[in-house]
């Protein structure tokens, strides 16, 4: 159950923290903690799940925790990483949609807002953050705990303009030539390109220069006996999927499966998903292949980069005392379903995520985990591994006794999705178990999918009457959910909660349901 501190606990505890750490330092424990984090990237994309290959998460996925059912809180950029940082949901930390588009909500975290970052800062570490922020317009990383930026983007930039966000003078090769192949229009767009490819040097590409500039940042860190912690932050493999050539030849479209889900008809599904696939237009199954192999070799060509990172650790000496995580954002479609991207899109391309937890000290080589994990867990993880104060909403649990035991049975069995919308505002929540995921959608009916039995999400169990006891069991839980993370559309009945629930809410469309068990 969260629990909503008072300004007065917060700032008492925050006050005492720095002055037992300024008096003492941090303790000797304490690990760095490198966080490493690609953009849109599938969970299938790793570990030889798909024909994708990235032979550097792989590594790094066998020398530590491998999460098999790890999911982003919510598919869409901005909130995904707000709720990474502050660990809390977006009634919490103040970040509803995309902060950068016109309809934006609201541009920045609430004003009170804590991140891990700020907590790690109190405890001793020193801080960088290199790459992709996108979790305020208004703010930077500066604003949060940070020491200092390389390669920044993804706030104002006439922010960015102000600060120095190149401090190891990494220099910009240039020397590359895009070759776009495959188009694609919206009904009111101008056409755009959805992939191809590049060529020229690997050294000129986004990914080596932002590697690069970590890599420095972290030799810097390293010489000092301060804990460190850094994030890495690319922007691949992100649409458009422009992968260096020598990456796409190491595919085969032609060896690509396409996947049922392609042939979806949507009957009895919302009427958005036929209007979203529409969207993008006669595709075709060579488009689905041809997409494919144009995100993998991107995928693996930022893996290449991710390898250097991962390289240049080892080279400091520090890799046994260092907490790295690997994971991303949100994931993509990548046509299946007939669509690309992300957003409102409710299925597990989107929602389940690559994690990976490699910490030396702690976890078992080749270890492995099937609990519910979600990625704004990690803020709850950082500050418990650093020794901090914990952080203000218990919207997420650290991760350290899935550490110990991987398969820990008091885990719990059921977790909570979000979504407000990208640029088009939507009332969209999500449960998901073990075995099955329903989706509370307050612009359409609802859905229910047995995960087990239905992997690829084609048959909507609220539309056909089966299973209803499941379904019933899968209502009831997300009641539980939004109750326990006072989220406004549930009862507000906990005593954090601002003020009561109505009957205007979720109550108004969605049925209560019955427990099983």
């Amino acid at each position: 159950m969260p629990e909503s501190l008072d300004r007065r606990t917060l700032l008492t505890g925050a006050l005492a923290a720095s002055a037992r750490h300024r008096a003492a330092g941090a303790a000797p424990s304490a690990p760095n903690i490198l966080h490493i984090m690609t953009d849109q990237q599938q969970w299938a994309t790793i570990a030889s799940r798909s024909e994708c290959r990235t032979p550097h998460l792989n590594r790094l996925a066998d020398s530590g925790m491998l999460f098999e059912r790890s999911y982003t809180p919510s598919a869409v950029c901005c909130p995904a990483r707000a709720m990474i940082l502050s660990g809390a949901y977006h009634w919490h930390n103040g970040v509803y949609n995309q902060v950068h588009s016109p309809p934006s909500v609201h541009r920045d975290m609430n004003a009170d807002v804590v991140l891990y970052s700020q907590r790690l800062r109190d405890a001793g570490y020193r801080l960088g953050y290199v790459g992709k922020w996108h979790a305020s317009y208004v703010r930077t990383p500066l604003d949060f705990g940070f020491h200092e930026v390389a390669d920044l983007e993804g706030c104002d930039p006439k922010l960015i303009r102000q600060l120095e966000t190149n401090p190891d003078r990494v220099e910009r090769r240039q020397g590359l030539r895009a070759v776009p192949q495959r188009q694609m229009r919206w009904p009111g767009s101008e056409p755009f390109t959805m992939w191809g490819y590049r060529e020229g040097p690997e050294e000129a590409t986004s990914p080596f220069h932002r590697a690069e500039c970590a890599i420095r940042m972290m030799r810097r860190f390293a010489r000092s006996a301060r804990p460190w912690h850094l994030e890495v932050q690319f922007v691949e493999p992100h649409d458009p999927y422009m992968p260096l050539k020598q990456y796409l030849d190491r595919y085969d479209a032609a060896a690509i499966r396409v996947p049922k889900s392609f042939a979806d008809s949507f009957d009895g599904k919302p009427g958005l998903h036929g209007r979203e696939s529409e969207t993008w237009g006669q595709v075709t199954p060579d488009d689905y292949r041809s997409g494919r192999v144009h995100y993998y070799a991107y995928t693996e060509q930022v893996d290449a980069q991710i390898g250097r990172v991962l390289d240049a650790l080892r080279e400091t000496g520090q890799e046994e005392n260092t907490l790295v995580a690997a994971t991303t954002d949100h994931g993509d479609m990548v046509g299946a379903h007939r669509m690309w991207i992300k957003g409102w899109i409710p299925y597990e391309e989107c929602y389940r995520v690559p994690l990976i937890v490699r910490w030396p000290a702690r976890i078992r080589p080749g270890s492995r985990s099937g609990r519910l994990v979600q990625t704004h867990d990690l803020a709850h993880t950082y500050v418990a591994a650093a020794g901090a104060q914990p952080m203000p909403f218990a919207d997420g649990r650290s991760l350290l006794p899935l550490f110990d035991d991987p398969q820990a049975a008091t885990w719990r069995d059921q977790i909570l999705c979000a979504y407000y919308g990208g640029e088009y505002l939507y009332t969209q929540r999500i449960a998901i178990t073990g075995r099955f995921k329903y989706v509370f959608n307050g612009f359409d009916i609802d859905e229910c999918y047995d995960l087990a039995e239905d992997a690829e999400e084609m048959r909507n169990l609220v539309s056909l009457g089966e299973k209803r006891a499941n379904v019933d069991d899968m209502r009831a839980r997300l009641y539980e959910l939004m109750n326990q993370f006072d989220d406004p559309y549930g009862d507000l009945n906990q005593k954090s909660a601002p003020m009561p629930g109505d009957r205007y809410c979720a109550p108004r469309y969605l049925p209560r349901g019955k427990r099983l068990v």
